[in-house]
């Protein structure tokens, strides 16, 4: 099969590839272009720093450029309708809490997968299961397949939306920052 446009005629294989490649290009301009930029020397609460010009917040809501974990507290209690768990990825709340990038990453001048084991330098597994065991109708911390081993990456992304790695195979609704 050809295209004709003319009096050239394009293969249609040809004509394919070069759909595919603008396809390719495309959805890697948007990546690059419209993805936030990662500051990790970023005051906690100054959005602009990594999201630009974006809106990432509704026009009425209080400039957050000096503020702090504490700070949102005033109106995203820990629950409810306005909570913040859930709606932020958990790089967002480790920053406005102010930890750095440099605390989870170290110096590398590529930031890799952080390691659970860097994780519970912080957060104590024991601790963390002790603190949701009232939680229904399993305690996300203690598996009964893993106990408190299972990584905390399968749940928890820093820099996406996080999920619940049990609904794999089961199908419970815990919130999961």
């Amino acid at each position: 099969m050809t295209y004709k446009r003319g009096s050239a005629v394009i293969p249609a294989g040809k004509l394919l590839a070069l759909g595919f490649t603008l396809a390719v290009l495309l959805i890697f301009s948007i990546t690059v272009f419209a993805a936030p930029k990662r500051v990790a020397t970023a005051k906690p609460g100054n959005c602009a720093a990594c999201h630009g010009q974006e809106k990432v917040f509704s026009p009425s809501h209080v400039d957050t450029k000096e503020m702090a974990y504490k700070d949102c507290l005033g109106c995203h209690e820990k629950t409810g309708p306005q909570k913040l768990q859930g709606k932020l990825p958990g790089s967002h709340l480790h920053r406005l809490r102010d930890i750095n990038c440099e605390k989870c990453h170290g110096k590398a001048k590529k930031a890799g997968e952080v390691k659970m084991k860097q994780c519970l330098t912080c957060h104590d597994a024991d601790k963390l299961a002790e603190k949701t065991a009232k939680v229904k109708p399993e305690n996300p911390h203690t598996s009964p397949h893993y106990g408190t081993s299972l990584d905390c990456n399968l749940c928890h992304h820093q820099h996406q939306k996080s999920e619940n790695y049990c609904n794999q195979c089961h199908k419970y609704d815990f919130t999961v920052p």
